[in-house]
């Protein structure tokens, strides 16, 4: 089996190119069959993360095969000898309008309250909550290089690094196009001094001494040149910047106001049904 899964996986390219019509239900190619039920190539291919080596995806396309064989299998036999009661018919209804239901609110909760939580309401909590939001790592805002160390006009490119106004950062952008192994621009937003810290081969020892005596960093080894040039930095324990903690702070206050959103939806829907003369109240009569 396992051979015959490797050609369909090498071939599935070409299946999909020749077979595949306007009608996406055409020309899928089955794979295995029992009780009725086809397995079908896309189905395991699309379980299958991109990248992933010919060896893995064959390991994982026999694992979703032998799972998918059994479940198939065991399902059909306790169909076959398990009388679908009214018990279970309800159960199945139950669970079928509780996902429904909860899919709905999932969706109108999303697109509401990502429309509701403003900027201003996000600046407002940071302004009254910024302790809760100390930095637990060194953060930074600059530029980082990485070029063959004997790359031309390295020294230029140094004197650009050092002076970082609009002209040197077009001049930066032109030379790293064209020359540089690595160039990271974060001069407007904030990262953490150990992301850049990691692509050099420089060791660190004090990170907060590192930062108040120096705003640059210029390191060669056999191959590169690494240059590091500091715009702003912020220590550990300080507030994070709210550009740092803004989707964070925007989380929160979606969730605190989730039940309270949900509970106003439903009210809401219900109003619109009475409005509508969609909901209709029987008399019952009454017993003595």
């Amino acid at each position: 089996m396992k051979q015959f899964l490797c050609i369909l996986l090498l071939a599935l390219p070409l299946w999909l190119k020749d077979c595949f019509g306007p009608d996406p239900n055409q020309g899928r190619q089955p794979v295995v069959e029992t009780e009725g039920k086809i397995l079908y190539l896309d189905e395991i291919t699309s379980t299958i993360p991109q990248g992933t080596s010919p060896a893995d995806s064959m390991k994982m396309a026999e694992r979703y095969i032998n799972n998918w064989i059994k479940e198939t299998i065991v399902y059909e036999e306790a169909s076959r000898n398990l009388k679908e009661s009214e018990e279970i018919r309800t159960m199945v209804e139950a669970y079928r309008h509780s996902l429904i239901i909860y899919e709905y609110q999932q969706q109108a909760l999303t697109k509401k309250m990502e429309q509701t939580v403003t900027d201003e309401d996000i600046a407002r909590y940071y302004e009254q909550n910024a302790q809760r939001f100390l930095s637990s790592q060194n953060l930074v805002k600059g530029i980082f290089i990485k070029v063959p160390r004997n790359a031309a006009q390295l020294d230029q490119l140094k004197k650009w690094g050092r002076k970082r106004d609009a002209q040197a950062m077009e001049h930066i952008e032109t030379y790293c196009m064209q020359r540089a192994q690595a160039y990271e621009n974060f001069r407007e937003e904030w990262v953490t001094l150990d992301d850049v810290i990691d692509q050099i081969p420089y060791e660190v020892k004090d990170q907060a001494k590192f930062l108040k005596a120096q705003s640059q960093l210029e390191v060669t080894d056999d191959n590169y040149a690494y240059l590091f040039y500091i715009d702003q930095y912020l220590l550990a324990g300080s507030p994070e910047p709210i550009e740092f903690v803004s989707k964070r702070i925007r989380n929160i206050l979606i969730n605190s106001s989730k039940t309270e959103f949900l509970h106003q939806l439903e009210e809401d829907m219900v109003r619109e049904a009475q409005e509508k003369g969609q909901i209709i109240y029987y008399d019952i009569p009454q017993t003595e």
